[in-house]
């Protein structure tokens, strides 16, 4: 059995935290070749998608302090370079980190020409091009936090008059990246408005701050729509964004009528693995394009979500094979 991974470069990864590390170690363990390739190595070629791969062998590596791994250094090699027909894998994760640029788009619409029922793919890259992480949600009006999306400055004070407090980021972004807290009393509001928008150019997302942040950002893992474990993020000391995992979460009743509402439409667009950021009984954003934290939780808190991941969606291949 071959696994294909298009990833961001391997030498750029943490192999201590990276989930894309810790799903290529899952498949490793359960006797399959692990193929690598980047966004950029996908061609298209007779109506096929191809691509210039990395056959690799992972170090072993095992659970070390807090949410990190101890691994060798190098923690691969690479067995062999050649260009892999993607449709003769099992399975493919395209787990390139954002943006969702023209790079991006370009590989999903090459990873089209693969036929979900002969290779599972991770997620489907149709539902990749479709699910915006920071927009999605708002066709869910009655789960987010009050939200205004603007590239306009009155559109943004006037949010501010209203609720005190908001937080601002790119619609785009990423790992908390970009993303400011502003105040209505701020006197650095006028040229931190101008810096978000680029001057009124580039559309951002405004939410209430919600105070509730403190007890918390929850991260909901969802497998095919159901939550399969979720665990708290707490903002870390002189920053009020995000720190990382660091206890075990209850899937409240709340979370499970968030991920009720949600997951016909994450089944529908093929967005078989998502996270969902949750502060409060508020759904923040959805994490579908390179879903994190799944090898972070794995040491932190002893889980197999990597592997169970795996187990899950290679069963139906393994069967088909079998019979």
């Amino acid at each position: 059995m071959r696994i294909g991974f298009v990833a961001d470069p391997l030498e750029r990864l943490d192999p201590a935290v990276d989930t894309s590390v810790g799903l290529m170690h899952a498949a490793q363990d359960r006797g399959a070749e692990v193929w690598v390739t980047e966004a950029v190595r996908l061609e298209a070629v007779d109506g096929r998608a191809r691509a210039l791969a990395r056959r690799i062998a992972l170090a072993p590596a095992r659970p070390d302090q807090g949410c990190r791994w101890s691994v060798p250094d190098p923690w691969f090699t690479v067995v062999e370079t050649r260009p892999v027909w993607l449709d003769e894998l099992a399975a493919v994760f395209l787990r390139t980190e954002p943006p969702v640029d023209d790079a991006f788009v370009a590989a999903t619409l090459i990873m089209d020409l693969i036929d979900p029922a002969g290779t599972v793919l991770v997620n489907a890259p149709q539902g990749l091009r479709e699910c915006s992480e920071h927009l999605f949600p708002l066709r869910f009006p009655d789960l987010v936090p009050p939200t205004v999306v603007t590239a306009d400055a009155r559109t943004i004070r006037d949010f501010l008059a209203e609720h005190g407090a908001a937080v601002i980021k790119p619609v785009d972004g990423f790992s908390g990246r970009g993303v400011l807290r502003l105040d209505r009393h701020d006197p650095n509001l006028t040229s931190l408005i101008e810096i978000c928008t680029a001057l009124g150019t580039r559309a951002v997302l405004v939410q209430r701050f919600l105070r509730d942040v403190t007890a918390g950002n929850k991260r909901v893992f969802l497998v095919d729509g159901e939550p399969v474990g979720a665990v708290f993020r707490y903002p870390v000391a002189g920053d009020f964004r995000i720190g990382q995992p660091s206890a075990e979460a209850p899937v409240t009743a709340r979370d499970r009528q968030i991920c009720a509402r949600l997951a016909p439409q994450l089944r529908r667009m093929g967005l078989r693995l998502a996270g969902l950021d949750v502060i409060g009984p508020y759904l923040i954003e959805i994490n579908v394009t390179s879903v994190g934290a799944l090898r972070k939780v794995d040491a932190l808190l002893g889980w197999t979500l990597c592997a169970d991941l795996l187990d899950h969606l290679l069963q139906p291949h393994l069967e088909r094979k079998s019979a």
